[in-house]
């Protein structure tokens, strides 16, 4: 879905006229938003898919925990989730790093996919159609089952979704429970409190059970990705393929494996917007310089980067002792580097 078809907003009532509070009641959030840098800040667009997303999510982890209940348990015709949303929201149960993360990369992946398919004229990816007739028959498959599973996270509308099993499972464990905790009082009109926090319980732990990353969009990626490897095809040629389509989560897929680190730092760096860091993963990857270059003319630009000679002279520049540096901090465990981030201990190399 191209920019411009993105929804401006995600319900009717968000643009109805709604009061708000006034003068300093509002103070403390405006000046926070007020002072926040424009570049960082989400577009309408991007606020608008993420929060579609995120009301979808919460309303299919809502439904999954109803269905699991005993019949009798819920109040008649209480499906109204937007509630839950507004009520997780307000308590801060929805602000999780890993949650928002997911939503912003898929926000990223759609926005530079339509792009790249709306300057060439088409609304189709060929890259996948084309290994779906691979010779292979373990790509073929692969190539299909990524095909199928986009398939599934678009709505009625082709609106872009996330799926449960997209979660990463410390994410999935802390949502449930949050929307569990806010179906509590919904129950307590027909049980008393210990009942209904046995029943929610149990609905929340077989969900959890359910819960499977392996059939998440990364993992599925990257098992198409590993096997193309296993053929000794994930050369540059199929990289530049991938990125003239926008296939940014491939693309980040492949760069990761090709430079040894996991594939969220991968992405991290692909979407980080600047130019040092997206050089120096090219780097890690031991990509050509013609391919660096190529990144740059096509999708670059949808990257963040403004200023295509300056970056592949910043390619160029960067030595080796340099690179293997970012890799081995890469490499290292992210709690144990977030903890040394935060203890002011993070070594000297450009890696973030």
């Amino acid at each position: 879905m191209a920019p411009e078809d993105w929804p401006v907003s995600t319900r009717v009532e968000e643009r109805t006229a709604q009061p708000r509070p006034g003068g300093r009641g509002r103070l403390a959030t405006v000046r926070r938003d007020f002072f926040l840098d424009p570049a960082d800040r989400l577009t309408e667009q991007e606020r608008a898919l993420m929060t579609a997303m995120l009301h979808g999510l919460v309303s299919d982890v809502a439904d999954e925990l109803r269905a699991g209940l005993p019949p009798r348990s819920t109040v008649a015709n209480d499906d109204d989730n937007q509630d839950l949303v507004s009520e997780l929201n307000a308590a801060g149960l929805l602000d999780m790093a890993g949650l928002v993360e997911l939503l912003l990369r898929r926000a990223d992946e759609e926005q530079i996919a339509g792009s790249v398919r709306a300057r060439a004229g088409r609304r189709d990816g060929r890259f996948l159609q084309a290994l779906v007739s691979d010779d292979d028959p373990s790509i073929s498959a692969a190539a299909m089952a990524l095909i199928l599973a986009r398939g599934r996270r678009r709505d009625r509308f082709a609106q872009l979704r996330i799926e449960f099993d997209d979660l990463p499972p410390r994410v999935a464990a802390a949502l449930v429970h949050a929307v569990a905790a806010a179906l509590r009082r919904r129950l307590l009109v027909t049980i008393d409190p210990a009942g209904a926090d046995r029943q929610l319980d149990a609905a929340g732990r077989a969900l959890l059970g359910r819960h499977d990353a392996g059939r998440s969009m990364e993992a599925l990626t990257g098992e198409l990705v590993r096997l193309l490897d296993g053929s000794g095809r994930l050369d540059d040629e199929l990289i530049a393929l991938a990125a003239d389509e926008g296939e940014v989560g491939l693309v980040a897929e492949a760069l990761g494996r090709r430079a040894a680190i996991a594939t969220d730092d991968a992405a991290a760096h692909l979407l980080s917007g600047e130019g040092e860091q997206l050089m120096l993963l090219l780097r890690m990857a031991a990509v050509s310089r013609e391919l660096a270059a190529r990144l740059l003319a096509g999708p670059g630009d949808l990257l963040g980067i403004a200023d295509p000679a300056r970056e592949i002279a910043r390619f160029d520049s960067l030595d080796t002792a340099e690179v293997d540096a970012a890799r081995e901090w890469l490499q290292l465990d992210p709690d144990y580097r977030a903890a040394l981030t935060a203890l002011g201990q993070v070594r000297g190399q450009r890696a973030r």
